[in-house]
């Protein structure tokens, strides 16, 4: 691919926003941008995942070039948790929908996972986590497959945790 194509396809990677957790609260282009959630009611600006064990994470902002986003969570000391959303119909996650994310996670064990929503509502993947044995998603950690149908929009809190002790969250947009 030319240079001019790379960079112009770089650009639009950080450039073009696809979801967001609302118009109450604008989020920055940069889906790297991390921090924890606030400890006050102000509103507030693209910060990442909770930490495990914290409070609620605002909704970090989304963007992507192509239909697939990959966003990274926050996971306790030497592991990390990452995962890779296949939206399906309209930009980003929506609600109502039956949402593919492909999750990979270091540790070792079986894989737990839910999602606390923006009204406390705690929910299951509509599919146990199904392991992939090969990949071409390069991300550290083992890689498992799930559905999910989100009920209601808003940010929703993901925990993550292997049978061998890790831990990890990610906050997820859902429109």
């Amino acid at each position: 691919m030319p240079r001019r194509l790379l960079a112009i396809f770089a650009l639009l990677t950080v450039a073009v926003p696809v979801a967001g957790c609302g118009a109450d609260n604008p989020t920055a282009a940069d889906p790297s941008a991390a921090g924890s959630a606030p400890s006050s009611a102000e509103p507030t600006t693209g910060t990442g995942p909770a930490r495990p064990g914290g409070p609620a994470a605002t909704c970090p902002p989304t963007t992507s070039a192509t239909p697939l986003s990959e966003l990274q969570g926050v996971a306790d000391a030497g592991n990390s948790l990452w995962a890779l959303l296949f939206p399906r119909g309209r930009a980003g996650l929506n609600s109502g929908e039956e949402e593919k994310i492909v999750w990979r996670m270091t540790g070792s064990g079986a894989l737990r996972i839910q999602a606390t929503g923006p009204d406390g509502a705690t929910i299951e993947p509509a599919t146990d986590p199904i392991p992939h044995q090969s990949s071409s998603w390069s991300r550290p950690g083992d890689e498992w497959g799930t559905t999910w149908n989100f009920p209601t929009a808003g940010c929703w809190t993901v925990q993550a945790s292997r049978a061998g002790g890790a831990t990890g969250t990610l906050a997820l947009p859902v429109g």
